[in-house]
């Protein structure tokens, strides 16, 4: 993506962020007397400076507008003033959405550059009785993180590394909405991509542009879907296929029949762990004989927030959390207080719990009986071998990279070992 400047009056500091799909534009500081435009361009400018996954412009009573940014996983308020007049047109305008229609969602996209830092903002816009709310997804290019930096366990890490080489089989990634599932196959890909394999990505949208791997995009209005485009990957010649996302039958049968023919594909689903992952596959009509025969292995994953460093504190557990986990004498965890720093939170960052499951063929056995969730889930925590997401967390909380109340919150201690249901 290359910059584009333009001139602009000595009196207007503010740069607008581009309204064209791939122009880049540099975003600064905007006058203390707002247009619209200005008005826009600081909400963004916020966003990026305090690290926000997400912006959201949400319409309420009496014409007031509230801006909350989403960072570290939890939603602040920021701003609620009166709604500025033409900010939504600004924001359609700087998307390439239909003006005249707000009666239907829309999505869009713009490119702005923000402290050097080059910016895609993915936007959705949504009716309601107060007017349209828009949520702005932020996607910065330089965030594509390495495999080995995810926070894999050195064991889990193996175990993904062993999936990534197999030469057939699907390798899914599961976790709720915004647990970086999208991360993770990035980093994947982006590892399998420097090899002398042949890469295809089909993606829904293509979030960064990778090295080394066809990517193409996804356009269900056209009848380009991932059931179609898996139907004509193989004229491709690949090793490796990436799906956005198994969500319905046709994509999952297609996957798996890509992975018969011989492919290795990696893709993901919304679940909480590998048990309702498979329980939503069977659950969608998948024969189990497929499934059985063409699933690889399961990573599950959750993020966590990580604690502030600025002003984290070290303090002795509860008698039941030691004796649950089996903490060594003296052992202080980490406890979030809040400063300036995290705004109050005592937090700031994030950090990844995993879990990294191969199939088993006790496990393919289990699978063809098409199981429910609870039995797949006891068979999970009956293997006292499992490198899983809860012991990963309990690592990371005994490192003080994150607290105790962090890990309930996210709901990934709410078994612990010797449980089985």
């Amino acid at each position: 993506m290359k910059e584009k400047k333009k001139s602009r009056p000595a009196a207007k500091p503010a740069a607008k962020p581009a309204e064209a799909q791939h122009k880049t534009e540099e975003a600064a500081k905007p006058a203390p007397a707002m247009s619209v435009d200005d008005w826009v361009n600081c909400r963004l400018i916020q966003a990026v400076r305090e690290r926000a996954d997400a912006i959201h412009f949400e319409p309420g009573r009496r014409g007031l507008m509230t801006v909350r940014l989403r960072i570290d996983g939890t939603l602040r308020p920021v701003h609620t003033q009166e709604q500025p007049e033409g900010v939504v047109t600004r924001i359609k305008k700087m998307s390439r959405m239909k003006l005249e229609d707000d009666r239907t969602p829309q999505d869009g996209r713009f490119g702005a550059l923000v402290d050097g830092r080059e910016i895609d903002f993915r936007v959705s816009s949504f009716p309601t009785p107060n007017g349209e709310s828009f949520t702005l997804r932020l996607l910065d290019r330089a965030t594509l993180i390495p495999i080995d930096r995810l926070g894999f366990s050195p064991a889990g890490l193996t175990k993904v590394r062993e999936m990534m080489g197999k030469p057939r089989g699907l390798v899914l990634v599961t976790g709720p909405a915004g647990s970086g599932k999208t991360t993770t196959l990035y980093a994947m890909l982006n590892e399998i991509g420097k090899s002398d394999k042949k890469v295809v990505s089909l993606e829904y949208p293509i979030e960064f542009p990778l090295p080394n791997v066809t990517q193409s995009q996804i356009d269900p209005r056209s009848g380009y879907d991932y059931a179609t485009a898996l139907s004509l990957v193989a004229r491709q010649d690949p090793d490796v296929v990436m799906v956005g996302g198994l969500d319905d039958l046709d994509t999952a049968q297609a996957a798996l029949q890509t992975v018969l023919g011989g492919h290795l594909v990696l893709s993901s689903i919304h679940a909480h762990d590998a048990a309702e992952a498979i329980g939503r596959l069977l659950g969608m009509g998948i024969d189990p004989l497929l499934l059985a025969t063409g699933l690889e292995g399961v990573i599950e994953q959750q993020v966590l927030r990580q604690v502030c460093p600025a002003c984290k504190q070290s303090v002795a557990p509860e008698k039941m959390v030691s004796q649950m986990w089996k903490l060594k004498p003296g052992q202080k965890l980490a406890k979030a207080r809040g400063c300036k720093e995290c705004k109050g939170t005592g937090y700031k960052g994030r950090v990844g719990a995993f879990a990294v499951l191969p199939v088993t063929e006790e496990l393919r056995d289990l699978m063809l009986t098409r199981p429910q969730p609870s039995a797949l889930r006891r068979f999970y925590f009956g293997k006292p071998e499992r490198a899983a997401m809860i012991p990963d967390g309990m690592e990371k909380v005994k490192a003080g990279l994150t607290t105790y109340e962090e890990l309930m919150r996210m709901g990934v201690a709410l078994q612990h070992p010797g449980q089985t249901d």
